[in-house]
């Protein structure tokens, strides 16, 4: 049995230890003395089980955070320290390496080009004059840099592969060799290094290969990691027999064990709080920050981005290929993520909110038991399911459908198809909600309006509909979140060309769909043709924000009026 498996019983068992002793003095203690316990004998227990269970479990979860890292860093770190030869050789040969330092300068007169292209560029769009010239001058550069960067990480590997060939066949020379490899590697190389050493040494995995120099990482892992495993549970142990002994000593009768406990309970709410809101800044602020590195490739045409008509994010490679420099102008795909939306919100609004007027107010309780479980198993087909009845069934329905009133440019993948299943998709979200916030109206305003004269439908128009619309609000919401941000259906049913048309029958994209195709497979994060994925997600969470502050006002609104 592992050691980590031993401690965490041990540690429980001490905790629930450490309950039961405090329950019991709790209760001896007031037994001894006619002073009355000041809170329940199960608030003694629980403040000596977090004493003993907290401090420990802060340690742990510590190490669970931070341990592999330090483990890493001192097993390399020894390493890297054996490789020092071998780093000193690599850096003389490549300051005296010919080729390497020609090629050095190359790159240098490169970017020295490319810097001029662009602001050539610049130069040119604030005097009205056409760019185009320029761009293919700063593509031509582009290229000529990417050749150069390939040949200096060639030649590297070349002198890299030199050098370590003189390591000598000894345990010492392998190590060496080992420490070497991870110093010229870069990070993601690194981080794969370490990955494939860690699975080597403590199976945490497969690893992807397995050479003499990650057998040597992996030899020099496992003795640091049983020292910090070994010291930790020590510690844990150790605190954890420290603070059942010392809160054990607090117990009396006048001791406020309630108060302790609700502190740290309260402590721990925030703590949650804390959490949630740190991870919502770091979402935001890891989008900014890689957006403000997008707009900074693109030479800040932020006004290209938001209002430009053409979306076209591919970097050429050659400096005759249409649309070399990338173009990023994202109202197409502003334009058919609307479109798809408004399409949806239109089958799913009226019929989401129609069938939980029925089911509150006219159906019976037989019909209710039946119809509302049915409707909401909608909410639990997956979309891919959906993106396949659009594709195979809706799809050619109304292109056959368009051929015969006529129509002769219809497809198979358009913004109708998927808009109308995305609709039934979102149904079930509106209704359930709709029909428990109708539900939650109170009789008595339903009586009132009887009272008046009012007749059913009257009294559902003007009095249970205006009462339920704070919650009616927030299930559109919901649907119009859940459609913004729907993949899956238009990749399969409208497909993903960057069309600027408010034809539904037309093929469109949106801004979910391309941030996904931006982000597929093997990327490069330094491009900006990858950093626009981010910048298109700043732009919908803007999005979901205005949306959200724009139903709060609405909410607001009504509650002056009916509170």
């Amino acid at each position: 049995m592992q050691i980590s498996v031993i401690l965490a019983l041990t540690q429980l068992v001490l905790t629930a230890f450490g309950f039961l002793i405090g329950r019991r003095r709790a209760l001896a203690a007031r037994g001894a003395s006619a002073e009355r316990l000041h809170s329940l004998p199960n608030y003694y227990g629980y403040y000596i089980a977090l004493w003993t269970g907290g401090p420990a479990l802060v340690v742990l979860a510590a190490y669970g955070v931070f341990g592999a890292g330090l483990v890493n860093t001192l097993a390399m770190t020894q390493l890297e320290r054996e490789a020092a030869p071998l780093i000193a050789e690599f850096d003389r040969q490549l300051d005296s390496d010919a080729a390497f330092l020609e090629l050095l300068s190359e790159a240098a007169d490169a970017e020295t080009d490319a810097m001029e292209a662009r602001e050539a560029i610049t130069q040119a769009r604030d005097t009205g004059l056409d760019p185009q010239a320029f761009q293919a001058a700063l593509a031509v550069q582009t290229t000529r840099l990417t050749e150069i960067g390939a040949r200096l990480d060639l030649r590297r590997g070349e002198i890299a592969r030199s050098v370590a060939s003189r390591a000598p066949q000894s345990e010492a020379g392998i190590r060496a060799r080992s420490g070497f490899e991870y110093w010229i590697s870069p990070r993601e190389r690194r981080q794969l290094f370490l990955a494939d050493a860690r699975a080597i040494a403590f199976g945490q995995g497969l690893a992807s290969r397995n050479t003499p120099e990650l057998r040597a990482a992996a030899l020099a892992m496992r003795p640091v990691e049983d020292i910090f495993r070994f010291s930790v549970a020590g510690l844990a142990l150790s605190l954890a027999v420290g603070g059942l002994a010392w809160a054990r000593t607090r117990v009396r009768a006048s001791f406020r064990a309630r108060n302790r406990v609700e502190s740290v309970i309260t402590a721990l709410l925030m703590l949650a709080s804390l959490i949630a809101i740190l991870t919502t800044l770091g979402i935001v602020f890891s989008l900014l920050f890689e957006s403000l590195r997008f707009f900074a490739s693109i030479n800040w045409r932020i006004a290209d981005f938001l209002f430009g008509l053409q979306w076209s994010p591919q970097i050429a490679i050659r400096a005759d290929q249409i649309g070399q420099s990338g173009a990023f102008g994202a109202v197409p795909l502003f334009a058919g993520t609307a479109l798809i939306t408004v399409i949806a919100m239109s089958v799913a609004i009226p019929v989401g909110l129609f069938s939980a007027i029925y089911m509150s107010e006219y159906a019976t309780p037989r019909v209710r038991a039946v119809a509302k479980p049915v409707l909401e198993v909608l909410a639990g087909v997956p979309t891919v399911v959906y993106g396949f009845f659009a594709l195979l069934t809706v799809g050619p329905f109304l292109r056959d459908f368009a051929l015969f009133l006529g129509y002769e440019d219809a497809v198979t993948q358009s913004a109708l198809s998927a808009g109308l299943v995305m609709g039934v998709m979102i149904i079930p979200f509106i209704s359930s909600l709709s029909d428990d916030v109708i539900n939650a109206v109170p009789q008595t305003l339903r009586d009132g309006a009887y009272a008046m004269g009012a007749t059913k439908s009257e009294a559902i128009r003007h009095v249970v509909l205006p009462a339920a619309l704070p919650g009616v609000v927030g299930a559109v919401l919901l649907g119009v979140s859940r459609a913004i941000g729907e993949t899956m259906i238009v990749v399969m049913a409208a497909g993903q060309g960057a069309n600027l048309t408010a034809n539904p029958l037309e093929s469109v994209t949106t801004i979910t769909v391309q941030i996904v195709t931006l982000l597929t497979g093997d990327q490069e994060f330094d491009s900006s043709k990858t950093l626009a994925a981010y910048a298109l997600g700043l732009v919908l969470f803007t999005l979901t924000l205005m949306l959200n502050i724009i139903a709060l006002r609405v909410v607001q609104r009504f509650r002056e009026r009916y509170e």
